[in-house]
């Protein structure tokens, strides 16, 4: 069965009126195991360690659009961090191809139709919207920073569907294909919930109940992005605290690994290019400290029973230390390149490093913009393109000789105060247009790949980070 025609049947048995009422378990569909279907929590003596789940059976967090067509020459593509994107076939407006971004000023989610370039719906949600993530093809939860909610925005109707009320405020979610079940981190508190999606219901919180306040490079948020590990694991960073900590969905605290400064997220090469010997093997953002003089970089570690143990660093400020002034660098995102072997590592005085995977070295330094953070691959343009968060343009690389190409102007206005460029962006699936947003500006945009030339459309507000909806039939060309 296509997962287009699953998403369908999944949406008319949890129609706004049945959700409460349906649990949705198709165990031979989705081999969801212990899902979100069954008891809130499991048992240990039903659960492998993480390490062995990490291998055997990890989680299931793509997006993916069918089961029975390529995608590109590396397959299906990777979610992100965030749930960046789903793959669904109709909305009742009809449109093909949607983007989602959250207003940070009008506490709205803007939703765009991308083939047409222009704004199709506005959401009204709590407090401080400042994105918006993809949990499965029914909802994306809007992350009301200010609040201590989620607003639930349905997917069909693309409209207001509820509020699931927190013990803190939200800082990311992830979503976990297998199970239903999405995390969601703490803004304001070391603190990760457990969200069952098909009911909308918070089944578990882990952490500390207390307000905290990092201070190292990427702000004042508590946690990292959250990760899935397997159906039953997953990591919490704690910014504040310095630590990746591996959590089981009981709620127990597995192991802790301390680490030179604030993680931003953790990340692995895309699926289809890993040995059996490296699911159990992660990467993590260090983020740095401009104060201390503490260079951002890449850790990598492994999974070992049920610990964490460092096997890797990479310091970015070590590739050219007489050049390179450690107290203008920092970092918030890595991407692997789709073929599994090279990272992209963008940092704050503007420059993106290109390390190897193997060797865990620096292989390139490539010039950029000021605040070089998010890096969207091309794969069948051999390109990638770099968000430049405090400067007016875009960069575009080579990647196959990690090399600059051209800027690409797409914001009027750029400061070290604020985005100019938003953390969320989208490639249609032929692969001749990228869309994102110039956040401060309020201007969705679009930049023909073949041309360079960009087109705008205001919206207005502050359209800082969300995520896309696209055409689940679609297929590159």
């Amino acid at each position: 069965m296509k997962n287009s025609n699953l998403s369908r049947m999944i949406k008319r048995l949890t129609g706004k009126n049945k959700r409460q009422i349906t649990a949705i378990c198709f165990s031979s569909v989705l081999a969801m195991g212990l899902s979100a279907c069954n008891e809130e929590t499991v048992s240990e003596e039903t659960v492998d360690s993480a390490e062995k789940a990490a291998l055997i059976n990890p989680t299931d967090l793509a997006q993916k659009q069918t089961v029975d067509r390529n995608h590109g020459p590396y397959g299906y593509r990777q979610p992100g961090y965030v749930n960046q994107d789903a793959y669904i076939t109709d909305n009742v407006e009809g449109v093909e191809n949607l983007a989602y971004y959250g207003d940070w000023d009008n506490n709205v989610v803007q939703i765009i139709d991308v083939d047409n370039m222009t704004l199709l719906r506005t959401v009204s949600t709590g407090d401080g919207p400042y994105g918006i993530d993809q949990e499965g093809t029914n909802k994306a939860y809007a992350l009301t920073r200010r609040t201590e909610s989620l607003t639930v925005v349905d997917n069909y109707t693309l409209d207001y569907d509820g509020q699931i009320d927190l013990q803190h405020k939200p800082r990311s979610t992830n979503f976990n294909a297998n199970t239903l079940l999405s995390l969601v981190s703490g803004g304001d508190k070391a603190m990760t919930s457990i969200i069952r999606t098909d009911m909308d219901k918070v089944t578990k919180v882990v952490g500390e109940n207390v307000l905290t306040t990092p201070h190292d490079f990427g702000g004042s948020l508590s946690t990292g992005h959250p990760l899935w590990v397997s159906d039953h694991h997953f990591f919490m960073l704690d910014r504040a605290g310095r630590q990746v900590q591996l959590w089981n969905r009981d709620g127990d605290l597995l192991s802790s690994l301390d680490t030179v400064t604030s993680i931003h997220h953790i990340f692995q090469p895309p699926e289809s290019t890993l040995e059996f010997g490296e699911k159990n093997v992660f990467y993590a953002v260090i983020e740095g400290n401009q104060d201390e003089q503490v260079s951002p970089g890449v850790l990598r570690f492994r999974i070992e029973h049920n610990s964490l143990k460092q096997t890797g660093r990479v310091d970015l400020h070590g590739f050219d230390p007489e050049n390179l002034d450690i107290s203008t660098m920092g970092s918030h995102h890595a991407d692997f390149h789709p073929d599994g072997q090279s990272i992209y590592i963008g940092s704050a005085e503007g420059h993106v490093f290109v390390i190897d995977k193997t060797s865990m070295e620096v292989i390139a330094m490539v010039d950029s913009g000021a605040g070089a953070g998010h890096t969207t691959f091309l794969p069948m343009r051999d390109q990638a393109i770099i968000t430049n968060h405090n400067s007016t343009y875009m960069t575009v690389i080579d990647t196959i000789n990690h090399q600059f190409v051209r800027n690409v102007e797409v914001a009027e206005n750029a400061s070290s105060d604020y985005k100019s460029q938003a953390h969320t962006s989208g490639v249609s699936l032929d692969m001749k247009y990228f869309y994102s947003a110039a956040s401060h500006d309020g201007n969705f945009f679009r930049i023909d790949l073949d041309s360079w030339e960009v087109s705008k459309l205001h919206i207005g507000g502050n359209l800082l980070m969300g995520s896309f909806v696209w055409n689940g039939e679609g297929v590159n060309m």
